[in-house]
């Protein structure tokens, strides 16, 4: 990878930086016994970023699809072999500001965690339950189906442990080092991040910046205005996290590092806020980003690392799709799960029924952020654990294009009373939909059906 080459990924962005000129040192003699005192200052040479949508909804575990953007993160390392790194995880300004940061936090230890293999990392995240961070059977059964397994018993049989069906401690250790594998083959050892391990709790390694660090921050119209949804795929740009690679040979010591770790609290992030923190991060008469306007970050020592960083600067543009679906509420007492996949597996999102609002006693949305125009989607319902029905398969979002109105484009699937012509039949076997055969007519970008009617795509 050359200087200032980045490339875009589906869930993420990584570039090595401009080549920064080494600044003069100037060295005035002495008239006594004294040394002068050289301090380099740090300098960034690249940058990897992982988009919210390769994380579970509000968890820090780490989806299968990242596998994707680690690769990318590994060709980085190799073009800077002897440059430190450290993760910054970032959250958006929604909810409780301390529950950000610990959230924040987490992510960038589940990363550092899956870097480094460390199984013992994950187990604690897996066991320790934070707000809605909270690891169980859904994400087991997401390692096991990245591996090739459909259930806990064979993975216990490959890996000559007890073949009990039970996820127990054990199970999750040796599930957790395949599962780092499969994400990220080859380690990097601790001593290739900035803290170079030596802190247990990941001081310089890894932090959490919370919500002070906004990638776009709204108008103060669009923030009166937005509902709930729209705020949560808008906001996707500021749930991330960030890996800054310094320049070969930097060395800090963890007490030096002005990050508090991510089991502390704010603290000492506001000790490095700008003056006018508040006034960056709050809502004015026009939307801003950091890549456009250089004022939505609130701690400065940050913003002098990430300043000219095109992993913070990228013009890239995410989208997200609703999905509208006459749906009456659950009540059979069992976990529905939705899941939206492309035609090359690059994209892969699950939604599980309580991640749905309920619009109308009939009617439910699902949001699927960060969605690729262009492709084959297909949607799938899963009813009850291993029950899976096709809802419409390998439809061409073809109408789903960047439109340049905004930080995130808006796109919707609606559920209507619409029969285009000429249509093209793709099946549906899901029973929940009575039968549902969806038609699409490529020139109206139109699904239709007798029973529960189309899916309609339009920008909002």
């Amino acid at each position: 990878m050359s200087n200032g080459i980045g490339m875009t990924l589906t869930g993420g962005y990584a570039a090595s930086h401009p080549v920064e000129p080494m600044l003069p040192i100037l060295v005035a003699p002495s008239t006594r016994v004294e040394r002068n005192v050289i301090r380099q200052e740090l300098v960034t040479v690249a940058c990897w970023r992982l988009n919210d949508l390769r994380f579970d909804f509000d968890s820090s575990f780490v989806m299968p699809a990242a596998a994707n953007e680690l690769a990318a993160l590994r060709k980085v390392c190799d073009a800077h072999p002897d440059s430190p790194l450290s993760i910054f995880g970032h959250s958006d300004p929604t909810g409780d500001e301390d529950y950000n940061k610990v959230l924040s936090g987490r992510r960038a230890e589940a990363i550092y965690a899956v870097l480094t293999h460390d199984v013992a990392r994950w187990e604690r995240l897996y066991t320790s339950q934070t707000g809605g961070d909270n690891w169980g059977p859904k994400n087991v059964k997401l390692m096991l189906e990245a591996l090739g397994y459909a259930k806990v018993t064979p993975f216990q049989k490959d890996n000559a442990l007890p073949a009990d069906g039970v996820a127990g401690p054990k199970t999750r250790a040796a599930l957790f080092a395949r599962y780092f594998q499969f994400l990220f083959p080859i380690p990097l050892a601790k001593d290739a991040f900035l803290g170079r391990g030596l802190d247990a709790d990941g001081k310089a390694d890894f932090q959490g910046c919370g919500e002070f660090n906004p990638a776009v921050v709204f108008s103060a119209a669009e923030e009166a205005a937005l509902t709930k949804t729209e705020r949560d795929a808008e906001n996707g740009p500021n749930r991330r996290v960030l890996i800054l690679f310094f320049r070969p040979g930097t060395v800090i010591p963890a007490e030096k590092w002005p990050c508090p770790r991510v089991s502390e609290d704010s603290a000492g992030c506001r000790r490095r806020f700008w003056s006018d923190a508040p006034r960056r991060r709050s809502c004015q008469t026009e939307r801003r980003t950091f890549a456009d306007n250089d004022d939505t970050f609130g701690c400065r020592f940050y913003h002098r690392l990430a300043a000219h960083s095109p992993c913070e600067i990228s013009s890239a543009r995410l989208l997200f799709v609703e999905i509208f679906i006459d749906l009456a509420a659950d009540g059979d007492g069992l976990t529905d799960e939705f899941q939206l996949v492309s035609a090359d597996g690059e994209y892969n999102q699950t939604l599980v029924r309580s991640q749905a609002q309920q619009r109308t006693p009939t009617q439910v949305v699902l949001v699927f952020t960060n969605v690729i125009a262009g492709q084959l989607y297909s949607l799938y319902h899963y009813p009850a654990p291993d029950v899976k029905y096709t809802v419409f398969a390998k439809v061409p979002f073809d109408s789903l294009s960047y439109t340049g109105a905004g930080e995130s484009d808006f796109r919707q699937i609606h559920i209507v009373d619409y029969a285009p012509e000429p249509p093209i039949s793709i099946a549906c076997d899901d029973p929940v939909f009575d039968g549902l055969s969806l038609d699409y007519a490529p020139t109206r970008t139109r699904y239709a059906d007798p029973h529960v009617s189309g899916v309609a795509c339009c920008e909002v």
